[in-house]
């Protein structure tokens, strides 16, 4: 059995270092880059609605003596199946749930796309920030971070009232992020248009779009929903134990 999709979509955003295998799931040990610098994380995925498996690989990696992470990804209520000794070793504890979104279909047109498109020039990154800071002034996708390009939807005064970031590595899944919409300008269907423009140009040579969203977000997964995108995996974050 292949491994989850969700790993397969993302494979591209870190360099895997050590893997375990348990009944269809499969746990692993990743590296990844950040704006901060790298990171070692854990991430897991399983059969839907069977964590179990998952939480043994876990129980595996801990008696393996990985090494401590700040952080995982994992499919939603594996943690409470591990065994308390592993925990312990793990010193990890559960955090926020989201739920992995994709669409390998060509979305709807919607109304507003005419407005959308990449942000280029020597000022993208200053626009893009300024734009964010009305938008979605918490997200980690950060204009500097060279595997970006950001798109964005600008007014009839051309100044940018939404943007999305877009990580499109070649012939592989496009990762979205950091979508956000100018605070004055919601409700008015920007997030609808930017979604599908950037899907739709994405899946001329990609195989799919995928996007994360918090579980209480129902307005967004209404527009996503609507827009050709599925769950493909209801995630919680696990995190590292504040120390005493």
């Amino acid at each position: 059995m292949g491994r989850h999709l969700f790993l397969r979509a993302n494979a591209s955003r870190w360099q895997e270092e050590q893997a375990w295998d348990a009944d269809g799931a499969t746990l692993l040990l990743v590296r990844v880059r950040r704006a901060a610098g790298e990171r070692q994380q854990l991430v897991g995925a399983g059969e839907p609605g069977e964590p179990g498996a998952l939480a043994s690989a876990l129980a595996r990696a801990a008696a393996d003596g990985v090494p401590p992470v700040p952080f995982g990804l994992l499919t939603r209520g594996t943690w409470d199946l591990v065994p308390a000794d592993a925990r312990e070793r793990l010193g990890l504890r559960t955090g926020p749930v989201w739920d992995w979104m994709w669409s390998a279909a060509v979305p709807p047109l919607q109304p507003g796309e005419e407005h959308v498109g990449p942000v280029t020039g020597p000022a993208a990154a200053e626009e893009v920030r300024a734009c964010l800071s009305r938008a979605n002034p918490d997200t980690s996708a950060d204009p500097a971070d060279p595997d970006l390009a950001w798109w964005g939807y600008r007014d009839d005064a051309g100044v940018l009232r939404g943007v999305v970031a877009v990580n499109a590595p070649e012939g592989g899944p496009v990762h979205l992020s950091g979508l956000g919409t100018d605070t004055s300008w919601r409700r008015r269907g920007v997030g609808s248009a930017m979604m599908a423009a950037v899907t739709r140009w994405a899946l001329e040579e990609h195989p799919l779009v995928h996007y994360g969203i918090w579980t209480d977000n129902d307005a967004a997964r209404r527009i996503y929903t609507r827009l050709g995108y599925a769950v493909g995996q209801a995630v919680e974050n696990v995190v590292s134990r504040p120390t005493d």
